[in-house]
């Protein structure tokens, strides 16, 4: 078991192609955790080690490599850059005491970096900085600070302090032996601000003089409580800077005594080796020989490779398959582990992503974690051959338990089987895996929308006779109803006015059942009929040809007759949209939302001391099922949204007579 203070749980997080996984490799290879320097270009890279990851030069999922190094156990997260990949990314920040942004100069601090060190600072996790490809022809370190103060915080100052910028960058040095440096006193005044001896604090406002050392014995808390956000620079490729990144790391980014865990009623549990276990799973793995590989941080207690261990309340629990160490994909045996460890095992097929679970003779204690993105784009999926049919729902099931973000549903009203994810470019990325590990091969299109049918006439009358004759007994009923217009929301009500026995009352019953079967079936379309009272007024019937089935197919088509005379409309859903974007881009999307889109924009406000804007509006489902697509391409790949449905609404007239020649009865009909 490792000692608290000596565990460093660090997760990367940055835009792709920050340097973030050429980081994590040199750092491997500086602690012994890789015999080699792995690369991503020529496909070596100790954390990208799935083929699609390899194939797109991009990591996908997050990654852990342990090292011990320098007196230190060391759990170095790797995680996607591309936004869509976000739940990988909340992850790894809970396994981690401390989330470093990775900053190209090339790029600087773009939005999807400030939203990541943003959800990091909401975790309370110790954040900092590195800055990489400082020595790129049009690197600027004085300018690439100035933006990260002005859009990531004032918090934000460099703890090295470069040589120079572009190509000729060469070395580094720490910013507290430059006193002569303006940053000197800004990063003294930072750690300052996380001081609670008020004799040094007085001292320090008389003087502003602070030791190296002084400085040093500050620097931890100051991190932890996150008045300083140190900025660091590295060159990964060179290694310039690479080992005082290291030795800073080693010295002063928290540890899990820094940052305790809590409950769900926010008390702090104890991270005590000798009490009862209180661990959780962040991350679930799939390995083609393995199976199901449960990534887990331990809060309390101790758990050893063979112990049993349940995640709910009367479960018998399962015993472990082993637990490990992940270096990359390989797994490294432990015996044991304690504590603010991270680690890893398998066999254990009950626990999902976010369980809570605990040794048998105590209950799972829940403890505080992300709630998981909630996904946005939605794809229809149907398998392309018998075998592939026979085979996609035992995929996709080992998918979704590895993906909080991919779920599965079964539209019951439209009969398609439908994917939800983060974007095209995750779905795609889902639907290649399920087709390279499982063998199962799909084709796609946008999910059928579930349109509502209704009238807006106040009263309206139908009318049906049906008559057969064959020979022998025939077939006979006739039906009057009179049709009124509901409030929004009270469905199909079905009323019996039938009076002098016109129609025998053992008969009604069948005209009530083919009235809501049409209704449940569409007239229109293929979407259901509400909001409308049916009142069954008259009738006729024939003593021998009269049956339930008649009376049935009566009811529905008088139905079906004041329906089509009483202004028949469309209802379309309507969504509850939040975008969140650059405020760059603030008008453009308001207008794009209002004037293409059909949308009304509710409120408009500004975070982040205003270079986020929040737009809150109501869009028809129908102008915004490809919407990520649009932002996406608007706001540079920078913004992001999340949509809840909110209510039915009328389609308007010339919008109907498009929805019914693509997808009303009378069209598929022909």
């Amino acid at each position: 078991m490792t000692e608290l203070s000596a565990i460093r749980n660090i997760a990367f997080v940055g835009h792709p192609s920050s340097g973030k996984t050429t980081l994590v490799d040199a750092l491997a290879f500086k602690t012994g955790a890789s015999p080699r320097k792995g690369t991503v270009a020529d496909k070596t890279s100790i954390c990208d080690t799935e083929p699609d990851e390899q194939d797109k030069g991009h990591t996908l999922q997050a990654s852990v490599v342990w090292a011990d190094w320098g007196e230190r156990s060391w759990s170095f997260f790797d995680t996607p850059g591309y936004p869509e990949f976000r739940a990988e990314v909340q992850s790894a920040m809970f396994g981690a005491d401390m989330v470093v942004g990775v900053v190209s100069c090339a790029s600087g601090a773009t939005f999807n970096l400030r939203t990541k060190m943003k959800t990091a600072a909401d975790m309370g996790r110790g954040r900092a900085i590195v800055l990489t490809h400082l020595d790129g022809d049009n690197a600027d370190f004085d300018a690439t600070m100035l933006e990260l103060r002005s859009r990531v915080g004032e918090t934000c100052v460099p703890v090295l302090l470069p040589d120079q910028s572009g190509p000729g960058f060469s070395a580094v040095r720490r910013t507290i032996l430059d006193p002569e440096s303006d940053w000197c006193g800004r990063l003294k005044d930072r750690v300052m601000d996380a001081c609670e001896d008020e004799e040094l604090l007085n001292a320090y406002l008389e003087t502003s003089e602070l030791s190296e050392e002084q400085l040093d014995s500050l620097m931890p808390t100051a991190i932890t409580k996150g008045s300083l956000v140190p900025v660091l620079i590295c060159n990964p490729v060179n290694e310039i800077g690479l080992m005082k990144t290291l030795e800073f790391l080693k010295r002063f980014a928290p540890s899990p005594e820094h940052l305790p865990t809590k409950n769900a009623d926010d008390e702090e549990i104890a991270a005590d080796p000798s009490g009862p276990l209180i661990a959780t799973v962040f991350n679930v793995k799939a390995d083609a020989h393995v199976g199901k590989i449960c990534l887990a941080r331990i809060h309390s207690g101790s758990l050893g490779a063979h112990d049993v261990v349940h995640g709910a309340d009367g479960d018998k629990g399962e015993k472990l398959g082993g637990l490990f160490r992940m270096v990359g994909k390989k797994r490294e045996p432990i015996e044991s582990a304690g504590p603010g460890e991270i680690v890893a095992f398998s066999k254990v097929e009950k626990l999902p992503v976010w369980a809570p679970f605990s040794k048998p003779g105590s209950d799972p204690v829940q403890v505080q974690s992300p709630r998981s993105p909630i996904p946005m784009v939605a794809l229809a999926v149907v398998p392309k051959t018998r075998a592939d049919e026979q085979k996609i729902g035992e995929a996709l099931t080992k998918l979704a338990a590895e993906d909080p973000t991919f779920t599965i549903e079964h539209a019951t009203e439209t009969h398609e089987l439908v994917v939800h994810g983060m974007s095209d470019l995750h779905l795609a990325v889902m639907l290649e895996r399920m087709r390279r590990r499982y063998g199962v091969d799909v084709d796609t299109h946008v999910p059928r929308i579930l349109y509502r049918e209704t009238i807006t006439k106040k009263v309206s009358e139908g009318h049906h006779r049906h008559k057969k004759q064959s020979g022998g007994r025939g077939q006979f009923g006739e039906c009057y109803v009179r049709l009124k217009k509901l409030e929004s929301g009270e469905g199909i009500q079905f009323n019996d006015a039938v009076v002098g026995g016109s129609i025998p009352r053992n008969l009604i019953p069948a005209v009530e059942k083919g009235v809501r079967e049409v209704a449940s079936q569409g007239i229109l379309t293929r979407g259901k009929v509400v909001d409308i009272e049916i009142e069954l007024y008259d009738g006729k019937f024939h003593a021998v040809d009269s049956d339930e089935a008649s009376f049935k197919m009566a009811g529905g088509r008088a139905f079906r007759d004041g329906f089509e005379k009483a202004g028949p409309v469309l209802l379309e859903p309507v969504m509850d949209v939040e975008i969140h974007i650059p405020s760059d881009h603030a008008g453009t999307i308001f207008s794009d939302v209002t004037s293409h889109r059909r949308g009304h924009v509710l409120d408009q406000a500004n975070e982040g001391d205003g270079a986020i804007t929040v737009i809150k509006a109501q869009v028809p489902l129908s102008m915004i099922q490809t919407y990520h697509r649009d932002l996406k391409s608007q706001t540079a790949g920078e913004g992001s949204f999340s949509m809840s449905f909110s209510h039915f609404a009328p389609v308007p007239s010339a919008e109907q007579a498009k929805v019914l020649a693509e997808v009303g009865r009378k069209h598929e009909d022909d």
